[in-house]
């Protein structure tokens, strides 16, 4: 790809030597190498010299391109023409193939590129001291991502230089989408380029065709943006602070300063009557508290077990209803010394939540059932609008369900660009 043309065009005409036809182009300064758009012979010609033809391109199509020949196009505020179309294949992979549009600014003289593969567009411009410095185009940033070598399978329109001799160009491509950086080397000889992804959308605008006009779409674009790429680092620092404020809150309720509605120590006492199992305890009454709204209710039980364990079944009663709101909890805690070490094993603690209790008044009964002769101590404490982590862990969930989603969007489309990659960091997994 040429970087700049000598003057700044004024449209001229010639006629094709092989055919006859009538070619218009462009940079009338600048071009040397041209194909015939009828007949599709490369010929070279100076202005001065007789042309020289170099042979036909057969596989040119005839039904034109998109955008077409002399089509003109704004691009990231700067005006181009369309001045030429090369379509490549890698020398070693005969099925990789794309097409170069040569595009000419007559405001600068410049030149620059639009690159499509597979219905995915890049705009390339040559490497000037003018960006040198750009932030998105620092290479320790860019991943190697192609190496190769061009053949041109076919060519219409004007050059300004022999678009053949890039076959002994070694090319590199460098990526950090929607970013790319190009290196063209030929012996010691080195220019760089520099690129950037092009929604087919953008390209249609551009040139004032639909949508339909420009190749379909087929996998995914060497730079072409992961789905929210542009929006993740705001979405996940909006999701830390969201989870950040969701903890505070959790803390606060943890950290709550009210009262229970309930703190007792009762003793579990032996049941002695004759149809009693041995270790049945009597039946444990509470005394009375209030709810003043349905709300969760919270249960913690500390038991001073040693090396004992304990069933207790207990129920919550409204004495108003009768309804009852019941659970079980089995309790042990044994400890010891073996080699010396201390060790232990269970807890002497439990609770239980039990949600959507109506407001009334109530009170608690406990069924305990121990190893016979045995009477732990029983601390209770009843909390109403107990904190529950599992609605913070719902919460926070929910919060990271998007973020989570779209990473894994991010990581599959990642996947899928590095699929047409002889570098793919992906092959070992």
């Amino acid at each position: 790809m040429s970087e700049t043309a000598t003057t700044r065009p004024a449209s001229a005409q010639l006629d094709c030597p092989a055919c006859g036809s009538s070619i218009t182009y462009y940079d009338v300064e600048g071009s040397e190498f041209y194909v015939c758009p009828t007949c599709h012979t490369y010929f070279q010609w100076t202005g001065e010299e007789k042309p020289k033809l170099f042979g036909k391109y057969d596989q040119a199509p005839r039904s034109g391109t998109a955008p077409p020949l002399g089509a003109v196009g704004t691009l990231f505020g700067r005006t181009f023409r369309v001045v030429g179309v090369v379509s490549r294949r890698e020398a070693n992979h005969a099925q990789f193939s794309w097409r170069e549009y040569q595009l000419f600014e007559a405001a600068t003289g410049q030149y620059a590129q639009l690159a499509e593969f597979d219905g995915h567009w890049t705009f390339i411009w040559a490497a000037n001291a003018r960006d040198a410095d750009r932030d998105e185009f620092v290479l320790a940033d860019f991943k190697v991502f192609n190496k190769y070598q061009s053949r041109v399978n076919w060519a219409l329109g004007e050059f300004d230089w022999d678009i053949e001799l890039d076959s002994n160009l070694n090319v590199t491509e460098h990526i950090k989408p929607p970013y790319l950086l190009v290196q063209e080397r030929r012996g010691t000889k080195s220019e760089w380029y520099r690129g950037r992804h092009v929604a087919p959308a953008e390209v249609a605008a551009a040139f004032g065709l639909s949508r339909s006009a420009l190749p379909s779409q087929s996998g995914t674009g060497m730079v072409e943006p992961g789905p929210g790429s542009t929006s993740a680092a705001a979405l996940w620092s909006l999701t830390g602070v969201v989870l950040a404020a969701l903890l505070l809150v959790q803390l606060v309720l943890v950290a709550r300063t009210g009262k229970p509605l309930l703190n007792q120590t009762i003793q579990v006492e032996a049941d002695t009557t004759a149809s009693a199992p041995p270790g049945t305890g009597r039946v444990l009454v509470s005394p009375s508290f209030t709810l003043d709204h349905q709300t969760a209710v919270e249960v913690d039980l500390t038991t001073s077990l040693s090396n004992q364990w304990l069933e207790l079944p207990v129920s919550l009663v409204n004495e108003q209803t009768g309804q009852g709101f019941e659970f079980t909890k089995n309790i042990e805690f044994y400890s010891g010394v073996d080699g010396g070490e201390g060790w232990s094993e269970g807890s002497r603690d439990a609770d239980a939540v039990l949600s959507r209790v109506p407001a009334g008044r109530y009170h608690l009964n406990f069924y305990p059932f121990t190893e016979k002769g045995m009477t732990p101590e029983i601390r209770v404490q009843v909390w109403a609008d107990p904190p529950l982590p599992s609605n913070f862990f719902v919460v926070a969930g929910l919060v990271l369900l998007l973020p989570m989603l779209q990473a894994l969007r991010q990581h599959w489309h990642e996947r899928r660009r590095w699929e047409n990659s002889d570098y793919n960091p992906y092959a070992t997994e």
